[in-house]
């Protein structure tokens, strides 16, 4: 998998926006922008990991219910709204809403969609401590 193009990609702020309490997971709107941009670079060869911590609250991290509850209403919007996809990995811990992911292959949605790949490796390697 290291010679691979990859992309490894959110679901929740992502793809679609966040959830609102009164609002279903099943039928939130699919962002179209990152859909074509996913379609266009999955089309090129990359190979798209969709990572979410979608129920990791709701379940208190169990795993097993996640998979249970969560995973077939994700792929059946996935399906629904052609958004393409190699593997899907649930279970991320979620950082709580004052939390924050930090990586040096971060991107974030909106540099992912108004930058070039050359322009977000650019991205990272500039905000790399090493």
């Amino acid at each position: 998998m290291a010679k691979e193009r990859v992309l490894v990609v959110d679901i929740d702020g992502t793809l679609c926006k966040i959830k609102g309490p009164e609002e279903d997971y099943a039928t939130l709107a699919c962002d179209q922008q990152m859909k074509a941009r996913l379609i266009d670079l999955h089309d090129q060869g990359w190979r798209i990991i969709l990572s979410s911590s979608r129920g990791m609250r709701t379940y208190d991290g169990n795993l097993g219910e996640i998979l249970r509850h969560v995973l077939p209403v994700v792929t059946a919007w996935l399906d629904e709204h052609g958004v393409p996809y190699d593997e899907i990995w649930m279970g991320k811990p979620w950082p709580g809403r004052d939390g924050f992911y930090v990586d040096d292959r971060t991107v974030r949605p909106r540099e992912f969609l108004n930058n070039s790949l050359e322009e977000l490796a650019a991205i990272c390697d500039r905000d790399r401590l090493l």
